[in-house]
């Protein structure tokens, strides 16, 4: 736990750090690169499993997804990079794969391009949305920057909620993916995200934009920490199939990457999609 705990602080300075100095380019680039490292992670799953994803050609397609969809095109540049990078790799598959007879790859492959950098894109896609209702200003871009913050830690902070109450009153499994987690540590986890999101809201209300009141925080809030939990549960599902406690040991206490990001890939289309529908 505590080893959890200073990973938990060290990793948010970095991010706050990281913002604060070089603003949504460096967002960009650790979405991007966090995109990257989970994706990988995914496919080692993959081949635990049996299976054989094309890992070079997905993580570069992967790459192209994310850190293309902020600098190449408009709002929909992640969709139009995801197309491309989809017939691309289809093509490449098929190809290979037909001339041994066998299509191995097609199915891992695609799925880890699409389940990673293309629902993770949409982190970097909230900012995109929010610089093209303001006019692509300095405020379009802080206020993008804090409503995927928003996101994120809502998302991460249901998962410590959760793991906090479940500590102490935990009784009731949740799933049998995942046998540690409760109901009642779920619970505690979607209120502790909606006070999170309530103190994001208020101690940077300035960056928040106009309508995001604090109702609809703690409303927007309860999906995300929704999703969050079975974003969670994919991956222990993931694990469970390819026989690992944790998809990798790059951070201690926590485990991989995919560890790390697991509850931001449902989260982060989810989040855009609220975010559109009510304030934008």
């Amino acid at each position: 736990m505590k080893q959890r705990i200073i990973s938990f602080a060290v990793l948010w300075s970095v991010l706050g750090i990281s913002l604060a100095l070089f603003g949504v380019h460096a967002g960009v680039l650790l979405v991007t690169v966090l995109a990257f490292l989970t994706q990988l992670e995914l496919y080692q799953l993959f081949e635990k499993m049996g299976l054989k994803p094309m890992k070079e050609l997905g993580l570069a397609c992967g790459v192209v997804i994310t850190f293309g969809s902020y600098y190449l095109g408009g709002l929909d540049a992640g969709y139009d990079l995801f197309l491309l990078c989809f017939i691309l790799l289809t093509l490449t598959i098929i190809r290979k794969d037909l001339q041994a007879g066998r299509l191995s790859s097609f199915m891992p492959t695609l799925f880890g391009l699409l389940y990673v950098p293309f629902l993770m894109h949409f982190l970097i896609k909230i900012v995109k949305m929010s610089e093209l209702n303001t006019g692509f200003n300095e405020s379009g871009i802080g206020t993008g920057l804090f409503l995927t913050v928003w996101i994120v830690a809502v998302a991460k902070c249901t998962d410590v909620g959760g793991l906090l109450v479940g500590m102490k009153i935990g009784k009731t499994p949740l799933s049998v993916i995942s046998p540690k987690k409760t109901y009642e540590g779920a619970a505690g986890g979607i209120l502790f995200s909606v006070l999170i999101g309530l103190i994001l809201l208020g101690v940077f209300h300035n960056y928040a934009p106009t309508g995001f009141h604090w109702w609809l925080s703690a409303l927007i809030a309860v999906p995300i920490a929704i999703a969050s939990i079975a974003s969670d549960l994919v991956e222990s599902a993931f694990k469970r199939q390819a026989q690992v406690k944790d998809s990798g040991a790059l951070i201690p206490g926590i485990g991989g990457i995919f560890d790390l990001t697991d509850s931001l890939i449902l989260t982060a289309p989810l989040g855009y999609l609220l975010f559109k529908y009510t304030l934008f």
